[in-house]
């Protein structure tokens, strides 16, 4: 997902892999946790490019239904033992 500033949905993923870092994510019951890594250097171009996602979101419906599809599989499969399988 892209974001004003950043419009590329790719930016925040290039930016880390090009300085040594990378970034993951989970939910939980009832927070979500982000978090990242990178060179001492690009921490500041890091966490702007971060905060972007909360400040002003591109809101691209293609990353929205990806982004959807991805937690109803979640939903789905983290309760298939609710189900018997």
């Amino acid at each position: 997902m892209g974001t004003e500033k950043f419009p590329d949905q790719n930016d925040y993923a290039g930016y880390l892999n090009e300085n040594s870092g990378y970034n993951n994510a989970y939910t939980s019951g009832n927070h979500t946790n982000y978090y990242l890594d990178c060179s001492n250097e690009a921490i500041e171009g890091a966490l702007d490019r971060f905060a972007q996602f909360f400040i002003a979101p591109l809101l691209d419906q293609s990353c929205v239904d990806r982004e959807l599809n991805v937690e109803f599989f979640y939903l789905v499969f983290s309760h298939f033992h609710l189900l018997g399988c």
